[in-house]
């Protein structure tokens, strides 16, 4: 990821980089480059001059999660959720009542309204 704060500059940096790849027989393919863009997905977010995001689809994926129905699909969710939780304001409050699931000795509900 190439950052530059104006296209002259970018295109001076990308050529540099570009450059230090050849002479250590190190290649980019096009196919799989972007150049001259002001944002790009990586990693599961969004990357700009504003700083991260989370990536949209990931936050669709989060609204659409269907309610966990055992353990396991609950510590699925629980570890999806927790990759953004810098995003999701007062994120230890609002999955505490999940996590009680957790521990050892809890009793995980099986119905819809326990959820």
């Amino acid at each position: 990821m190439v950052f530059s704060k104006s296209e002259e500059e970018h295109v001076t940096h990308v050529s540099t980089v570009l450059s230090r790849l050849r002479a250590n027989n190190l290649f980019a393919k096009a196919s799989k480059c972007l150049f001259h863009v002001s944002s790009v997905e990586y990693l599961g977010y969004v990357v700009s001059s504003e700083g991260l995001k989370m990536d949209q689809a990931k936050v669709q994926q989060i609204l659409n999660w269907p309610p966990p129905r055992n353990l396991k699909a609950l510590q699925s969710f629980l570890g999806f959720a927790n990759f953004y939780r810098r995003f999701i304001k007062n994120y230890s409050k609002k999955i505490s009542s999940l996590t009680s699931f957790l521990k050892k000795d809890s009793c995980f509900p099986l119905n819809e309204e326990a959820l």
